[in-house]
């Protein structure tokens, strides 16, 4: 009976040691590791909401890039050039991916109306969350000094998390996305 005690503590301190072992080296625990989330941001380089967002969708994606959460925008516009794109992110400071949706793909995929909307995938490529990145407008032309509701935000930690989502999907104000 000794000996099996004994054989349960080593497995069960070699296990904490090895987990601890990939803390220090990633930064990150075994489940952190397991979770890759995926936000898609639709945006128009010409949308004044689209651009009053970046700053925020920039400090999101850096600050989830260490949670396994990665950021790609999206231009369903079909006037937009891929060099326009890069300037507009290299603009704004932005370091994730952006690409043109000209035959609206993903656009047709996901549903999306408005530029910006976002959708974030769950680490199976599910939705987990579509709609607003938070509250501060409440209409075209209407908006508050400051968000309340911080809906994107929300649904990664819960996501992240494994908790449920208290919101899952919310309407997205800004520009249309024309057909």
């Amino acid at each position: 009976m000794k000996a099996q005690c004994n054989v349960v503590f080593t497995v069960l301190y070699l296990t904490f040691f090895l987990n601890l072992l990939a803390i220090k080296v990633t930064g990150q625990t075994a489940k952190s590791q397991e979770k890759h989330l995926k936000v898609i941001v639709f945006a128009d380089t010409e949308c004044p909401i689209t651009q009053s967002y970046m700053s925020e969708l920039k400090k999101m994606s850096e600050e989830y890039r260490s949670k396994n959460v990665s950021f790609e925008a999206v231009f369903p516009v079909y006037t937009v050039t891929d060099n326009e794109i890069k300037n507009f992110l290299k603009k704004y400071g932005v370091s994730f991916p952006g690409n043109t949706d000209k035959a609206h793909q993903i656009t047709s995929r996901y549903h999306a109306k408005v530029m910006p909307e976002v959708v974030l995938l769950d680490a199976k490529g599910q939705i987990a969350y579509q709609g607003a990145i938070d509250n501060w407008y409440a209409g075209l032309g209407k908006n508050r000094p400051k968000p309340t509701e911080f809906y994107l935000r929300n649904a990664i930690e819960a996501t992240l998390n494994g908790n449920p989502l208290m919101t899952r999907r919310t309407e997205a104000v800004g520009c249309l996305i024309n057909d």
